[in-house]
């Protein structure tokens, strides 16, 4: 009876805990946010070793009304970083131009063969589509027994605490994990892909260090318009729709206005620019507002569900190359 009880409790704490922190997020607005400041964050860029990142993305200097929640970066020794669908990611790439990013998994850099994180490489497909020139290959671990000697699977034993008691396969296209315990899908590059008779850990983990391309799916045209106009690009946090920054100007628009000639000195100009002022660093604070609770949320999304992830004991790589057949896969 006590355990129920105990994680309602948790539970009911959970939720008052993350109210209380989303009235902190409105107390702690600055009263003098306006449009200026958006303008000035979102025109900064996110600077990290080798890259560098303005729209979509979002970090460091760069406000959450800067991009989307998803695109957040991370600047880590010098490494550009992000997590996608609660994986974590290496940043090689990313070319505006082309509208890619190309990534890599963390896991891949230390081991992913036998020391993974137990998530296939998914993505939002509101905000990433694949790129062609990849498919996937299922990683398959825990199996009890010696992995088949079946056409199209690849096995391999990982060593847990120097005992070759861990045996799984590598099979193309996408699978579940059958008999055994995980499985975990990664793109990888159909041009670079080893070719049959052999394929060894080393040459599949080299390969999976340089990455894979995904496209972004964002209103890139409507970005250059803003630019064009001299401000800067964002995202309206209640729409989730590109917005343009302006300084002295409210958002909300694509693009940024001429403004008139000033008006003679008045009374009435006055208040008229004080209204506008008033009107216009009100709705750049709520979208402000906004963005940053969707992000707080977002985090303390990722972390709950990190933190109820299971983990397997770190294992050393096999040094043996692995034998394959030539029946493959053609599915992505």
């Amino acid at each position: 009876m006590l355990l129920p009880l105990a994680r309602m409790n948790s539970s009911a704490f959970s939720f008052l805990s993350d109210f209380v922190l989303v009235l902190l997020l409105f107390i702690h607005v600055p009263s003098s946010l306006g449009n200026d400041d958006l303008f000035t964050a979102c025109s900064k860029k996110f600077e990290c070793g080798r890259v560098s990142a303005g729209f979509p993305f979002w970090g460091n200097d760069r406000s959450p009304a800067c991009g989307l929640p998803e695109l957040e970066l991370r600047c880590e020794d010098n490494i550009a970083k992000m997590n996608i669908s609660q994986v974590a990611y290496r940043v090689l790439e990313i070319n505006w131009e082309m509208g890619t990013l190309r990534i890599a998994r963390e896991d891949s850099l230390v081991g992913l063969m036998c020391s993974p994180q137990f998530m296939n490489s998914t993505f939002n497909p509101k905000v990433f589509e694949y790129v062609e020139g990849y498919k996937n290959l299922t990683f398959i671990y825990g199996c009890k027994d010696a992995p088949p000697t079946i056409p199209g699977r690849i096995p391999f034993i990982c060593k847990i605490n120097e005992v070759n008691d861990q045996g799984g396969y590598i099979q193309e296209g996408d699978t579940g994990p059958g008999e055994c315990n995980r499985s975990v899908l990664v793109p990888v590059s159909i041009t670079d892909l080893p070719r049959p008779p052999i394929w060894n850990l080393q040459a599949l983990e080299e390969l999976m260090r340089k990455g894979f391309e995904v496209r972004l799916k964002v209103d890139r045209e409507a970005c250059l318009e803003c630019f064009t106009t001299s401000g800067a690009c964002g995202i309206d946090c209640a729409t989730n729709q590109t917005t343009c920054y302006c300084p002295n100007q409210s958002s909300g628009s694509k693009t940024c206005a001429i403004l008139p000639a000033p008006a003679a000195p008045g009374k009435k100009s006055r208040n008229s620019a004080l209204e506008i002022g008033l009107s216009s660093a009100g709705a750049v604070g709520g979208a402000f507002v906004g963005c940053w609770i969707m992000a707080f949320i977002q985090r303390r999304r990722r972390k709950a569900a990190v933190e109820k992830t299971e983990e397997l004991p770190v294992a050393t790589p096999p040094s043996k190359s692995l034998a394959t057949s030539t029946n493959r896969s053609s599915n992505f």
